[in-house]
């Protein structure tokens, strides 16, 4: 919990910062702009979180969900380009597509032994093109779909916004089962052992295998939920959508705490980065300080938003820097507890031998010999 209580204070110190810098920061629209976006990153955040455990990775997830969106505006659509099928096919169509996406790819890396990064890699480009040809390399419109509602509706509305958007709901119960999955059932269990060290849980009878490619499948359902939020909040899908999500997701997971070695990792943690990096996000367009210019003029510097990847890349080279740092220390101390706990059994065993060897050698009586 120390890793989530140190995120959790840098935080609350970087919303403060931005209230300070700029009132607006905390406005209505903002606020819920901004927890909705903090709801959609935090889907499919948790999803990558179940791979990162086990120690793998999933670099096709902002291609899923582009893909999810794309094929929702192409069944669904009424626009130029769609089909016209209703959402009750155009959804369930997309979400067992991006299911089936994530199996296939846990039965190449659990199956053929290959490589997550370079099946993820593979899947990132390759769905990515099937969102372009799909697309054919333009856009499909949404229209007047009723899709639109779910990101800009809620619950609790003030004037034209809802202070609850149906994202966070969603949001909610994923953390909800995503809780409950990985803390509180033996499948969670087995997700922890297999990122601590896989081969032990293998020989402990764990089917490795299965539940390594279930959470490639989790991944990529989640993507999909992701993709249907992102569709309703953009309105229209090309391929472009989903282009460095998944770094994003990663980020979000490796602040919250979870160990690219595998093993370690919560979901309050996951929420706690997605909520970080969305504010980082929020932050670099929010930041603002008034100062006087030679003429006494008053003005506002603001970060440049180019800046925007070099902020976040830079963020994940500080995580993961900070994790390995973290690890090394916690291995020096369990060197040092090691070395110090044989230290102190050493006089003792030596005392004990020392005893044993004083004692003289017990001496048995005769026995009596039958006359």
């Amino acid at each position: 919990m120390r890793r989530e209580l140190g995120m959790t204070i840098a935080l609350i110190v970087m919303c403060l910062a931005l209230y300070i810098s700029n009132p607006d920061f905390l406005g209505q629209s903002n606020s819920i702009n901004t927890l909705r976006q903090i709801s959609m990153l935090g889907i499919f955040a948790i999803g990558i979180g179940f791979v990162i455990i086990t120690g793998g990775i999933d670099l096709s997830i902002g291609s899923v969900i582009g893909l999810t969106g794309v094929l929702i505006a192409k069944l669904s659509s009424s626009q130029v380009g769609g089909l016209g099928f209703s959402l009750w096919i155009g959804i369930p169509v997309a979400l067992g597509v991006a299911m089936l996406i994530g199996l296939g790819q846990g039965l190449l890396i659990t199956r053929l032994k290959l490589q997550p990064f370079i099946v993820t890699l593979g899947g990132m480009l390759l769905l990515r093109g099937v969102s372009q040809t799909i697309a054919e390399g333009g856009t499909l419109s949404l229209g007047g779909s009723p899709l639109l509602g779910l990101a800009n509706g809620g619950l609790l509305k003030v004037g034209n916004d809802a202070l609850v958007p149906y994202p966070f709901l969603m949001f909610v119960a994923v953390i909800g089962a995503a809780t409950y999955a990985l803390h509180f059932t033996v499948f969670g269990r087995y997700v922890y052992a297999i990122g601590g060290n896989r081969d032990a849980a293998e020989y402990s009878g764990i089917n490795v295998k299965r539940v390594e490619a279930s959470t490639y499948v989790i991944s990529a359902g989640l993507g999909g939920v992701a993709g249907i939020c992102y569709a309703s909040y953009i309105g229209q899908m090309s391929q472009q959508v989903g282009v460095a999500y998944e770094m994003y997701a990663i980020a979000a997971a490796v602040l919250g705490g979870c160990s690219l070695r595998g093993g370690e990792g919560t979901v309050l943690g996951i929420i706690i980065g997605s909520a970080v990096m969305r504010v980082l996000d929020n932050g670099i367009n929010m930041f603002q300080l008034p100062y006087e210019d030679a003429d006494g003029v008053q003005r506002i510097w603001r970060l440049d938003p180019n800046w925007t990847f070099i902020i976040i890349g830079s963020v994940i080279l500080v995580a993961v820097i900070l994790d390995q740092i973290v690890h090394m220390v916690q291995e020096r101390r369990r060197i040092r507890r090691a070395s110090a706990g044989a230290a102190q059994a050493g006089p003792s065993l030596r005392a004990a031998a020392a005893v044993g060897a004083a004692e003289p050698p017990a001496v048995r009586a005769p026995e009596r010999e039958n006359v």
